[in-house]
């Protein structure tokens, strides 16, 4: 099985304009999307795509609820490469993988939902589908990321073509780095201003405005521990949320800028292709 259940902490870590940093604990699935009808079989208080104590939602995911989850990501990479004049690289044609909050206790909520691409007979992802969701506006948007294909790993720079938090600006560019799904995981994004001569309050140069890290650590999906994240953090479900809100009043009581959201058109997902990519 390759599905599994991925424990660690989020880090973010603000430099500009003032500093701030937080951390908590997360649980996310990573769910191979092959094997999504025989994954909640036989577990007590689980779903697919039916109310109970928590369940997968098709409708909580990217793309039309009636087709395919698998067809919708393929569609959307296609369309993407579709729309780079520069693009040489081909949908890969293997197995989806998505790294995921799921439904509990009626709510789901997810900053970022990362689907990776394999080809096929391929250990290591070929390309992320990073599809962000915006808080309070309801917005979605996708971002292509090309991973190295010896290494499967992820080091790329794009710009930011969607508002997500009040606290930064959209003129910014991301740095991301990303390894592969193994016994361990992780995901770094980094902010940077695109502008030259943002100063701190010592008067020194910044170009990173905040990070984020996510860093997890692989078990195997299992009835236990879905029964035990059900019954034993019934809570998790709203702690991200809540923290976002708790740490964005902190940054408006530091006295952090607020930038006027500049909005798109909710969903379905708008999408951003323009990347520049290492891959290693």
């Amino acid at each position: 099985m390759h599905s599994a259940i991925y424990q660690g902490d989020l880090r973010h870590r603000r430099f500009f304009p003032k500093r701030h940093e937080f951390s908590y604990s997360s649980t996310l699935f990573y769910i191979d999307l092959d094997e999504l009808p025989d994954l909640f079989e036989g577990v007590s208080g689980w779903s697919l795509n039916r109310a109970n104590f928590g369940s997968f939602r098709r409708t909580d995911f990217l793309g039309d609820p009636v087709i395919p989850l698998k067809d919708a990501v393929y569609s959307e990479v296609n369309r993407l490469l579709a729309l780079d004049k520069d693009a040489v690289l081909c949908c890969p044609d293997g197995a989806v993988r998505m790294l995921t909050n799921l439904r509990i206790f009626g709510f789901c909520f997810n900053p970022v939902t990362l689907y990776y691409l394999f080809n096929r007979n391929s250990g290591q992802p070929a390309m992320i589908l990073a599809q962000v969701n915006n808080t309070p506006w309801n917005e979605r948007h996708t971002y292509l990321i090309h991973c190295n294909q010896k290494t499967g790993k992820a080091n790329s720079q794009f710009d930011k073509k969607f508002h997500v938090s009040p606290f930064n600006p959209l003129d910014m560019a991301y740095h991301w780095i990303s390894s592969v799904p193994a016994e361990n995981l992780l995901v770094h994004m980094e902010n940077h201003a695109h502008a030259i001569g943002s100063q701190d309050s010592s008067g020194k140069s910044v170009s990173c405005h905040m990070d984020a890290t996510l860093t997890l650590k692989r078990k195997p999906w299992s009835k236990s521990l879905l029964q035990k994240l059900l019954w034993l953090q019934p809570w998790a479900a709203i702690k991200v949320p809540v923290a976002i809100y708790w740490q964005a009043v902190r940054l408006f009581v530091k006295g952090v800028p607020v930038y006027t959201h500049q909005s798109i058109n909710p969903l379905p997902a708008a999408t951003s292709i323009e990347l520049k990519t290492t891959g290693e």
